[in-house]
């Protein structure tokens, strides 16, 4: 399967440990195209759940059910990148709309004082 940067993937996070997210979930893709296309055997992700959270600043961002394929209003957890072995992608959903993708670039230099 190609991985590709924007794309909303569902992916295997097993197994759950402490505040490690588990389960097969909803995933998005923010390592670039240019390590991937390197063969690089993991790729840093943003984990999605929907489980939400009304106002919780910028550690998470709503994504509505019909945008990236999605089946259910999810929030991305910004605040738990993590790099997940290319081995636990499992399908491919679709990419995430610019708008939201230029966001959570914002959030994400925020997040970590770049």
């Amino acid at each position: 399967m190609e991985i590709k940067w924007g794309y909303v993937y569902i992916i295997d996070f097993n197994p759950q440990i402490k505040t490690k997210p588990g389960k097969l979930r909803p995933g998005l893709v923010l390592q670039s195209d240019l390590v991937t296309e390197a063969g690089y055997p993991s790729t840093i992700v943003v984990p999605a759940t929907t489980q939400l959270v009304e106002d919780p600043g910028i550690l998470r961002l709503r994504v509505k059910k019909s945008q990236a394929g999605l089946k259910q209003d999810s929030d991305l957890l910004l605040g738990q990148l993590i790099a997940v072995a290319n081995e636990s992608f499992r399908q491919e959903l679709k990419p995430l709309p610019i708008n939201l993708m230029d966001e959570i670039s914002k959030r994400i230099r925020i997040l970590l004082n770049l």
